[in-house]
């Protein structure tokens, strides 16, 4: 059976690339986690980017190396990450919210811990968690961390001594909170 693009899109996920070994996408025990760049940017894409946005090559929502379904995605998860620790960003991942909390209920139902950086203030996503059914509220069943809140350059926490402690690393900026 056809379907319209449309339809694939809400179903699929749209992987720009995947970082096997990051050592800047969160904290694990062995200082690594798998991170996964989700292509778009709808904020961006209507003329409104984040002002210090350090990602600007995947505000396109079409440009895209992957597109896997989520049961796709994670066999694809487990069978090349290294670990079980997996953090999602973007261009904008909660602009794939559908096939996004699909793949996070997966890789939860399996314990892997999940760590998703977002534009998105944790109070709207909420608000959208307390409407019955909705894949935010799926979402946030189904993950272990949100970070939220622009990056903005003039609140930068990076400081060279505490590289490495896997939480001032995947932290951009002050403003932004776990």
């Amino acid at each position: 059976r056809k379907r319209n693009s449309e339809v694939m899109n809400m179903e699929n996920l749209k992987i720009f690339n995947a970082n096997w070994s990051s050592r800047s996408a969160g904290p694990s025990p062995d200082g690594y986690r798998t991170e996964i760049f989700l292509s778009g940017c709808k904020k961006a894409e209507e003329g409104n980017p984040c002002p210090d946005c350090f990602n600007s090559e995947i505000w396109n929502k079409d440009d895209y190396n992957g597109y896997m379904s989520p049961r796709e995605c994670f066999n694809h998860i487990r069978r090349y990450a290294p670990n079980m620790y997996i953090t999602f960003v973007g261009g904008e991942p909660l602009d794939q919210i559908i096939p996004l909390s699909e793949l996070c209920r997966l890789l939860h139902k399996e314990g892997y811990h999940i760590i998703v950086i977002t534009h998105y203030l944790g109070e709207e996503l909420m608000m959208q968690a307390n409407l019955q059914n909705t894949p935010y509220k799926k979402l946030l069943r189904n993950i272990d961390g949100l970070i939220d809140g622009e990056y903005m350059k003039k609140y930068r926490i990076w400081d060279k001594s505490k590289a490495g402690d896997n939480i001032h690393d995947v932290i951009g900026s002050g403003n932004q909170r776990i």
